[in-house]
């Protein structure tokens, strides 16, 4: 029997690689909308919803608390959350729930970890804990690190999404470039980089480096202002790895800004979104061992309008699916299987919070994706899910920021 490595590398072969990159930016929304939007409940810059299997929603807020929310909207706050550095576009981020959630009630946390002593630095966790429910009470319990980004520093952009694979026996997470731009090419360190663990936080077997090591130190620098400058920015640091750099063992591919979504289609091919700098926001075919070329190559350039060179002068680089240019700012993606939406199932629902728009993706099944309609709600949507009735539920990225019931009109 097939490993489901062997077979996902098998799809991946046989996916097209030479589909034409298409521009989903000056996509304009539809006249109407075809579904009504409720609101349900208010939050704090609230970052993800993960679903109970009795309709439940666990929310996270950015600014550290995680609550149980019934879709009535009524909160329990959860005890035991860890503590986080909620700065800039830090914070507490993603929760997903175990594969085997209904044996071992386990979740997974995504958050930037505070520095101690506190120096406002930071890093990504990844932290798993059992979940604990009582009677209008919830707590983490045991709650343990299981990974985390090394040497702490500043910037932005921390990833922090997860997708297990379809065997439930592997994890994979995001690892954004923290604003630092160069990293994302270096095999030694995590940042720019999608990682395949075991459920334990391990390098998992089969990755394209297994077994191997990455260097003893290296060289940390401070956000820079552009691509250009980043070449030559000044080191800060030497981090020495106190055991072995496990990075080149942990990677699944390489070269990436800021991975916000991550899911998996119902091929089983692994998809991913992620926001460009001014322009180039991507939809990315993840496949094993490739670079998709940030900080080297973007459909974009600098906010300070600085060049980046453009994705056809290196081939040798993997190129998006679909980009957009003018940006949309994904949140998240998520593939539609409910049947509320019948004429959406297979296709993907992704977030804009630039545009403020709820937008739809196909699929042609071959590794090929199309923008399909996109919807102005009126709202930066952070976070997109599907209900177990098949409704959709929204976040959206504002203080207060609300939680919204998408349902048909018919409905």
């Amino acid at each position: 029997m097939k490993t489901w490595v062997q077979a996902a590398l098998l799809l991946l072969l046989g996916a097209s690689t030479a589909q034409a990159q298409i521009n989903g930016g000056e996509q304009k929304p539809e006249a109407t909308l075809p579904f009504t939007v409720t609101q349900v409940a208010s939050f704090n810059l609230p970052w993800r919803i993960a679903f109970l299997p009795d309709g439940r929603m666990l929310v996270t807020e950015k600014v550290g608390p995680v609550y149980v929310v019934a879709q009535d909207g009524t909160k329990i706050t959860i005890a035991n959350a860890p503590a986080v550095l909620s700065q800039g576009q830090g914070g507490m981020l993603g929760i997903y729930l175990s594969p085997k959630y209904a044996s071992d009630k386990t979740v997974y946390l995504t958050y930037s970890e505070p520095n101690e002593p506190a120096d406002r630095t930071s890093s990504l966790a990844l932290a798993k804990a059992t979940l604990t429910l009582g009677t209008g009470t919830a707590s983490f319990d045991n709650l343990k690190v299981i990974w985390r980004e090394m040497p702490k520093g500043s910037g932005g952009q921390f990833g922090g999404a997860v997708a297990f694979s379809p065997d439930g026996r592997y994890l994979f997470l995001t690892v954004g470039d923290r604003q630092r731009m160069t990293p994302a090419q270096d095999p030694n360190q995590p940042l720019g980089k999608i990682l395949r663990l075991t459920l334990d936080g391990q390098p998992a077997p089969g990755n394209p480096n297994a077994g191997k090591t990455g260097a003893a130190d290296v060289s940390m620098i401070n956000p820079p202002r552009n691509t250009e400058l980043a070449k030559t920015a000044a080191v800060v640091k030497t981090y020495t790895y106190p055991s072995p750099n496990l990075t080149p063992s942990e990677t699944w591919a390489s070269g990436f800004r800021t991975p916000y979504g991550l899911v998996f289609g119902p091929d089983g091919r692994l998809w991913e979104v992620e926001h460009g700098p001014k322009g180039g926001d991507e939809l990315n075919l993840i496949e094993p061992g490739k670079n998709y070329g940030w900080p080297l190559v973007a459909y974009a350039t600098n906010y300070n309008q600085v060049a980046i060179p453009h994705p056809d002068t290196r081939p040798d680089l993997a190129k998006p699916v679909i980009y957009w240019t003018p940006i949309v700012a994904p949140g998240n993606i998520t593939f539609y299987n409910g049947n509320l939406f019948s004429q959406w199932k297979g296709s993907a629902l992704m977030g804009g919070m630039a545009t403020m728009t709820l937008n739809r993706i196909t699929f042609d099944g071959k590794g090929g994706a199309t923008p399909a309609e996109r919807w102005n709600v009126g709202h930066r949507i952070r976070d997109v899910e599907v209900g177990p009735d098949g409704s959709l539920w929204l976040l959206e990225d504002a203080n207060p920021g609300g939680l919204f019931r998408v349902t048909p009109k018919s409905h």
